[in-house]
């Protein structure tokens, strides 16, 4: 009997049970949402995850490789989470031939986080795709740079691989007439190993691009065997001006970039014995020449020597410069500026001081006095001494005004500076 009546208690008070239960749940969810409440923010820069079918190649996509995703997730996981939390991928495994499509894009969180992503921008690409072929070429070895002069090396140089698999699309792979192993001896003297990255070069002569072709291996050893030549002795350049020099008021300082500064020479070993190493070039006539020059000109072998290389002539810089020297200008005006001579006077200095102009020797008789200009600055200075350094300026001297001031006499004045007391004005006298 007593359980029949607490049954129907607890049948009677059914709804308000359920009604108590989802209060307290609601109330819970209430608390925990103002204490970790759900928020919504971008996250840039996403990278793009491609799926590409077997058989097929990208051949043409957008150019930034990544989304921006809008993520809501609780405040909790927003301190965990991380771009590289955010899957997004370009599933491709439906298509099942060559040509464009517009592909939508998916996004997950990646466990055990929690969230998730409401919006990709874009939430689209277009991706091309076209049928993947393959096909073996042969690697050439290419020498972009010769071994200093002196040494040499095989003519049948090759690699540890002698082929490489090109992969890609049908039109990339088509356009790749070779594939070359780079090399760069300039430097080298003995024999070397040295890992090679393969190029594809397309019949224009064009590098491929990586992306559109891969190259498999990418890279070869290739041992070259760099030896000395013994029939080539290396000389150094000496320019040579045959005793000339330039015109009064220039002189020779030098020569610079020489190329090529050392050449291989070959032929009769007492010549070249003789030549002590150096080898001069033809005569350069420096006579008339006022200003910095380059020139080409052969180099003057001896009989019965001759140039292992086609470079036949050699190219130097002669650098000429005017003679330098200084000149006096004496009894130059000096103008004053900034003093408001309504209300200051100044006193303690020269009305004319000596100027020192330093410039090319046959230029300087260019110049006048009147060329020149001095000004004592006074500006700002109140009452009292001051020492002051005047200044001096060429006038009209441009960007390309060879002329400098080396120096003024004297250096600095001693400048008083006095108030002009006003002059007192007379009362007015009344009419009788």
């Amino acid at each position: 009997m007593r359980n029949s009546s607490f049954f129907q208690l607890i049948v009677r008070n059914l709804g308000w049970l359920l009604v108590s239960l989802l209060l307290a749940l609601a109330i819970w969810v209430a608390a925990n949402m103002a204490n970790n409440p759900v928020e919504q923010h971008e996250i840039r820069a996403i990278p793009v995850r491609v799926e590409v079918p077997d058989g097929y190649v990208i051949t043409g996509q957008p150019d930034s490789s990544t989304v921006t995703a809008i993520v809501r997730a609780a405040r909790s996981d927003w301190d965990l989470l991380l771009p590289e939390d955010i899957l997004v991928t370009a599933d491709l495994g439906h298509i099942r031939k060559p040509g464009e499509y517009r592909i939508e894009l998916t996004a997950a969180i990646a466990d055990p986080l929690h969230g998730k992503v409401v919006a990709l921008r874009p939430s689209t690409w277009m991706i091309s795709l076209d049928t993947q072929v393959e096909q073996r070429l042969a690697i050439q070895v290419v020498v972009t740079n010769d071994p200093p002069l002196g040494y040499t090396y095989p003519a049948d140089l090759a690699c540890a691989e002698t082929e490489v698999l090109v992969r890609g699309s049908a039109e990339s792979v088509a356009d790749v007439a070779r594939v070359e192993a780079r090399l760069n001896l300039s430097n080298d003297r003995n024999p070397v190993t040295r890992t090679i990255n393969l190029v594809a070069v397309k019949a224009n002569g064009q590098t491929a691009r990586s992306a559109d072709v891969q190259l498999l291996p990418s890279s070869v050893d290739c041992n070259v065997d760099i030896q000395t030549r013994e029939d080539v002795t290396p000389v150094e350049v000496l320019p040579n001006r045959g005793g000339t020099n330039p015109p009064p008021g220039y002189t020779f300082e030098g020569y610079t970039d020489i190329q090529p500064s050392t050449v291989g020479v070959t032929g009769d070993t007492d010549a070249i014995a003789a030549m002590n190493q150096v080898i001069k070039t033809t005569p350069i006539d420096l006579t008339d020449k006022t200003a910095t020059f380059t020139i080409e000109v052969p180099l003057a072998l001896p009989s019965g020597v001759t140039l292992v290389s086609n470079q036949q002539l050699i190219s130097v810089t002669v650098i000429i410069s005017p003679v330098l020297s200084n000149r006096e200008f004496q009894e130059v005006p000096v103008q004053v500026n900034g003093l408001d001579e309504t209300r200051f006077r100044a006193s303690g200095f020269a009305n004319t001081v000596t100027v020192n102009v330093a410039g090319p020797q046959i230029r300087l008789s260019e110049l006048k006095p009147d060329d020149l200009s001095v000004v004592l600055d006074l500006s700002g200075l109140g009452p009292g001494n001051h020492q002051v350094k005047p200044t001096a300026t060429i006038v009209g001297q441009g960007a390309d005004n060879p002329f400098t001031i080396s120096g003024i006499l004297p250096e600095q004045f001693s400048v008083t500076i006095e108030a002009i007391e006003p002059t007192p004005t007379a009362p007015a006298t009344a009419s009788p």
